[in-house]
């Protein structure tokens, strides 16, 4: 969630109003060359009401901070200042029409939906709300205020309440994100996953009909501790096809027997495709879902297809697993310092995941040497997890040690999918292989942990 305590539009807007102001800053940052000339331009506009001087100037670099966290602003190395594509595109948008595009672009780019579906939950168990208590939920501190700067530009929406206990506005935000958006909310943590799940699994696949069980792993996956019952899985595919998201097909025969098949209906993809697209942000990886393709697609491209499109393929299979992992994809190709081919974000119980993901679209094995330098790179930027996704060739002996022992001394967690893995083409193995190199790093996590304290 982006940290911007000043950046709300009641403070801002005191001069020129809360209607306006939005606007404004875009403005000024379009037409502005660099950081300086922003800050003396905010400074001496929508804050001209603060007469202390010093303050003013304080407050003015928050609001450019804040534009920055928020995606809005491009601030480059000798702080030339731009306008970011969403900032843009919003600006481009009709004026009566940029609060709507600026809290789509929250929701599906800035943790909107993470505080949205927090709420959400927070009701449905009948507990209290308050920014504290939301700020407990997100492991920030208690009177940090950046939920509250996300709720004043929602509201403006209407896709929160402006005062009082927090609260989502159902018919604002399918206004903003899709009508149908408030059925899937409607779902159990399960049942979401379920749907996604099978959505993902028919594009990766390319496959119309699916078998239940393959689902219910993939969702397991996705939702990171959600549990769907393996026993009674026909009883739960049913109450789905109750609420008109999939229909029973004809069973088919695997291991241990008959096996529950289902496509979804088009209402079922509408939504799922609708969630997809806006709330996992994957569009913010390049990609329209509809040019998204199966992993087939992808996998036959790098064998015939011109350097490009073996470049388009390979980052193509980084959005899949990254849809596949439950990852909302958070940025592309971002720069911290060095380039990050997909940043990625999910929320695991209590704790927060920061994922780097790096594509090595090459002929030649991922070396240790590559490996130690990600691993440089990622010390700091608060990385919590990196994945190496390398299509097209293998990872040495020495990288997998490499890997293993920085796993083992550091905070990161650290995996790799090659050749072999993905072009089995079947999610099931992905998962696998994936969950064993995690019983492996938590192994050496916990042996260095007892070993620093004298009992290993």
């Amino acid at each position: 969630m982006p940290y911007g305590p000043d950046f709300t539009p009641s403070t801002l807007g005191k001069v020129m109003g809360e209607d306006a102001v939005l606007t404004w800053l875009l403005e000024r940052a379009l037409a502005v060359e660099n950081k300086a000339d922003l800050l003396d331009a905010i400074a001496g506009g929508c804050l001209s009401h603060i007469e202390n001087v010093r303050n003013r100037r304080d407050m003015a670099s928050h609001v450019v901070q804040g534009l920055r966290n928020y995606g809005l602003v491009e601030v480059g190395s000798g702080d030339e200042v731009s306008l970011s594509p969403a900032g843009d595109a919003i600006l481009g948008s009709r004026p009566e029409e940029r609060d709507i595009a600026f809290a789509r672009h929250i929701l599906a780019n800035c943790g909107g939906y993470r505080l949205v579906e927090t709420i959400q939950r927070f009701e449905l168990s009948g507990r209290r709300l308050s920014m504290e208590s939301l700020n407990e939920a997100f492991g920030r501190h208690p009177t940090e205020k950046s939920i509250s700067s996300m709720r004043a530009w929602l509201a403006r929406a209407g896709v929160m309440s402006r005062a009082g206990p927090y609260r989502v506005l159902d018919d604002g935000l399918a206004t903003v994100v899709g009508a149908g958006f408030s059925d899937l909310l409607g779902l159990d943590a399960g049942q979401l996953e379920f749907v996604l799940a099978a959505r993902h699994l028919s594009i990766m696949e390319n496959w119309p009909v699916l078998e239940a069980p393959d689902v219910r792993q993939l969702a397991e996956v996705r939702g990171n501790g959600v549990k769907i019952p393996s026993k009674d899985l026909g009883s739960f595919v049913r109450r789905l096809e109750e609420r008109g998201l999939i229909e029973i097909a004809p069973q088919s025969q695997g291991r241990g027997g008959k096996r529950t098949a289902l496509r979804l209906t088009a209402t079922g993809i509408a939504l799922t495709d609708e969630q997809i697209r806006r709330i996992l942000a994957q569009s913010q990886a390049g990609y329209a879902l509809s040019e998204l393709g199966s992993i087939g697609d992808a996998l036959a491209l790098l064998d015939s297809g011109t350097a490009d499109e073996r470049g388009r393929a390979a980052e193509r299979l980084a959005v899949h697993l990254c849809l596949m992992l439950g990852l909302s994809v958070t940025g592309w190709r971002v720069r911290l310092p060095v380039e990050v081919d997909l940043t990625a974000e999910r929320s695991v119980g209590f704790a927060y995941q920061r994922w780097h993901v790096q594509v090595k679209n090459t002929d030649t094995d991922l070396d240790a040497d590559r490996v130690d330098r990600e691993l440089g790179a990622a010390a700091g930027t608060g990385a919590t997890h990196l994945l190496f996704i390398v299509p097209r060739a293998s990872i040495t002996s020495a990288a997998r040690a490499e890997a293993i022992s920085k796993a083992r001394l550091t905070p990161l967690h650290i995996y790799w999918l090659t050749a072999n893995q993905l072009r089995v083409r079947d999610p099931a193995v992905m998962i696998q292989y994936l969950d064993d190199q995690l019983r492996v790093i938590s192994r050496e996590k916990r042996a260095e942990a007892l070993r620093r304290e004298g009992r290993g």
